[in-house]
C-alpha cells in the first residue's frame, strides 16, 4: 500500500485510508426523503428498438433518473439556493482540499436555552446551540475551522434511509450560526435535512446569515463563496477531530448537486522541515 502524505503546517494526512461520509441516491433499496418528498425513481431508456437495460435483452444498460439533490442524498448547495439569480453550485465548488474538524453534538431542547432563532423555535424544538459549538470546537487547532462537519447525536443508523417528515430534526440557533461564522468557517457539512427549521415559513435564517443575505434580500453583487452540505452520514467509528477533506460535487449547473464528501484523519506531522 502506498501512503501519501500532505504537508499543513505540523500535520500530514494519509490519503489512503479515505471515510465516505455521503448517502448515496438508492432508486430500489430503502431511500432517503426529505420534506415530505417523493422516492427517487429511474427507468431504462427507450428508443424504438433499442431499450437500456440488459435483463431486458439491451446491448447496454442506460437509465434515466428522477430524484432532488435538496431530497434524496447527500448534496451540496451554495447562495444560488436562495438568490433569484442562477448561481451554479459547480462554479463555487472547485474541488480541492479543505482541512477540517469533526464534532459530534446533542441538541437541546429550544425551551432549556437561551439562544436565538427567526422565527421563534417551538418549545420541544432541538437545537444545536452556540454554547455546543464552543465546547466541541473551541479545544481544537484553529487551522482545521475552513470545514466544519457537525454529527448529531444519537447517531442512529436509519438516518440514511429516514423519511424526516416524520421525523422532525434538530437545526441551528441563529446564535451558533453566529460563531460559525465568527470562526471562519467556509465549508459546513451537516447530517440534517437542513441547517434551519423546516418549517420556518420562509426566512431561511441561517442559510442567510452564513451566506451574508440581509432577510429580504434576493441578489447578490458579491456571492459568498461558503457552501453547505446536508444530509451526510458520519459513522461512529470516525472520531472527533481533525481532517482533511475531499468535497467531490458533481458538475451539475444548478444551486445543488448530488456530492460526496470524504474525509481523511490527519496526524501531527514529525517530519523534518
Amino acid at each position: 500500500m502506498t501512503t501519501i502524505s500532505v504537508r499543513m503546517g505540523h500535520y500530514a494526512a494519509d490519503l489512503s485510508n479515505p471515510l465516505d461520509i455521503a448517502i448515496p441516491v438508492h432508486f430500489e433499496a430503502e431511500q432517503l426523503c426529505a420534506f415530505g418528498g417523493p422516492s427517487p425513481s429511474r427507468a431504462a431508456y427507450r428508443a424504438g428498438p433499442f431499450i437500456g437495460d440488459v435483463r431486458q435483452g439491451g446491448s447496454c444498460n442506460c437509465e434515466t433518473y428522477h430524484f432532488s439533490p435538496h431530497l434524496n442524498g447527500t448534496h451540496t448547495e451554495g447562495v444560488g439556493h436562495i438568490t433569484e439569480q442562477r448561481i451554479p453550485i459547480h462554479r463555487i465548488t472547485k474541488g480541492q482540499l479543505f482541512p477540517a474538524l469533526l464534532v459530534s453534538v446533542t441538541p437541546v431542547i429550544a425551551s432549556e436555552c437561551d439562544d436565538r432563532y427567526k422565527p421563534i423555535p417551538q418549545p420541544t424544538d432541538r437545537l444545536i446551540t452556540q454554547k455546543l459549538l464552543e465546547e466541541m470546537i473551541l479545544p481544537y487547532p484553529a487551522e482545521f475551522r475552513q470545514a466544519l462537519v457537525i454529527r448529531t447525536l444519537p447517531n442512529e443508523p436509519d438516518k440514511r434511509i429516514r423519511h424526516y417528515g416524520a421525523h422532525p430534526p434538530p437545526y441551528f440557533s441563529n446564535d451558533a450560526m453566529a460563531l460559525i461564522i465568527a470562526l471562519g468557517v467556509q465549508h459546513l457539512l451537516v447530517d440534517l435535512p437542513s441547517i434551519d427549521r423546516p418549517e420556518d415559513g420562509g426566512h431561511l435564517s441561517n442559510h442567510r446569515l452564513f451566506w451574508g443575505l440581509g432577510p429580504d434580500e434576493r441578489h447578490t453583487n458579491h456571492p459568498s463563496p461558503n457552501t453547505v452540505t446536508e444530509l451526510i452520514y458520519v459513522p461512529d467509528e470516525i472520531p472527533d477531530g481533525p481532517y482533511l477533506l475531499n468535497l467531490q460535487v458533481a458538475a451539475f449547473d444548478g444551486d445543488a448537486a448530488p456530492s460526496r464528501p470524504v474525509l481523511y484523519k490527519v496526524t501531527p506531522d514529525d517530519l523534518p522541515a
